[in-house]
């Protein structure tokens, strides 16, 4: 525990506020216990046992990986620009000094946006904060770096990644041939993709300058709307700097007839790596046409600060590291 970070910490919380208000943004508090969490294949929830005094029976709830569902209800009500400052929670994920099961989650989202809009909010957001600080060990010297996922794939990769798109089996030729990769049989185009991305693309653009990665391919989107000029692609970005992905963001999809499609795909994908499946959340389908053409943004608060304040571990910038409380 660092007693100036952890006051570096408390600055940097309260310029998030202070350029949230600036903004004309509304702070919301969305629950942290929910019954039904998300559908991510790859992220688990703590569930724990709600019980009432009127009733014999516990009723089993998650606390949340992320307050998005929360959020994009509130959209759908007709709040106009959101964002929710608060603990997040994900189970069996690796104590590695990036990673904590308790971490503070900035999630903000405005009605009628896009992903360039959703962009320029958050480089605003980090320049204000920077610039309200005494001494921040990040700085962003110019504009951050925007590249799309196809230019990251010819550039560190010097691969054409269009041409590729959806044929697992010439994706698998080129990462076994030419980046030595073993590839499965039971590896989908995903699979292959990130095998590829997580080993020659990631560790430069994590090294390089401070960067937003957008535009995925359409497999990857999650809940993000396709690209308008193009299907093969959507519109998903992600923040890296020093080393670290900070913010995942979309362009939100509003069909709910594709997200539950989307939904029902993550359910197999859970079945499939032997994981718990849950329903869906009807309530969030029903609310996604009332929200318009919204983007938002997931933003690793902690990771932050550790930019911010030079630290190699996420242990260096919370009171309580896992290891001390848990």
């Amino acid at each position: 525990m660092s007693i100036e970070n952890l006051k570096i910490r408390a600055e940097v919380i309260k310029a998030i506020r202070t350029w949230f208000e600036n903004q004309g943004f509304i702070e919301m508090h969305t629950p942290r216990m929910v019954a039904l969490p998300g559908q991510e294949p790859y992220l688990e929830p703590f569930w724990i046992n709600v019980a009432r005094p009127t009733s014999y029976v516990p009723r089993r709830v998650a606390l949340v990986t992320s307050p998005e569902y929360a959020m994009k209800k509130l959209l759908g009500a007709g709040f106009d620009r959101i964002y929710d400052l608060g603990p997040c929670f994900r189970n069996n994920e690796p104590w590695d000094g990036s990673h904590d099961p308790e971490f503070l989650m900035l999630e903000f989202y405005r009605r009628e946006s896009s992903l360039k809009q959703l962009m320029d909010d958050t480089e605003s957001l980090i320049t204000f904060v920077i610039s309200k600080l005494r001494n921040s060990k990040f700085e962003i010297r110019n504009s951050i770096r925007r590249i799309t996922v196809e230019e990251a794939w010819r550039e560190y990769a010097g691969v054409e990644l269009a041409p590729l798109l959806e044929d697992r089996e010439a994706m698998a030729k080129l990462a076994s041939e030419k980046f030595g990769q073993t590839v499965t049989e039971d590896d989908d185009w995903d699979d292959i993709y990130f095998k590829i991305f997580l080993s020659e693309i990631e560790p430069k653009i994590e090294a390089g300058e401070p960067t937003f990665l957008y535009r995925y391919p359409a497999s990857m989107a999650a809940l993000a709307r396709r690209s308008a000029d193009d299907e093969r692609w959507a519109d998903r970005v992600e923040f890296y700097a020093g080393g670290l992905e900070l913010a995942n963001g979309f362009a939100e999809l509003s069909d709910p007839v594709e997200q539950r499609k989307r939904f029902e795909e993550e359910q197999s994908l859970r079945r499939r790596l032997g994981r718990e499946v849950w329903d869906i959340d009807e309530q969030l389908l029903s609310a996604l046409p009332k929200m318009g053409n919204a983007a938002g943004i997931a933003f690793g608060v902690d990771r932050f600060v550790m930019l911010i304040c030079g630290a190699k571990s996420i242990n260096d910038v919370v009171p309580f590291s896992a290891s001390e409380r848990l």
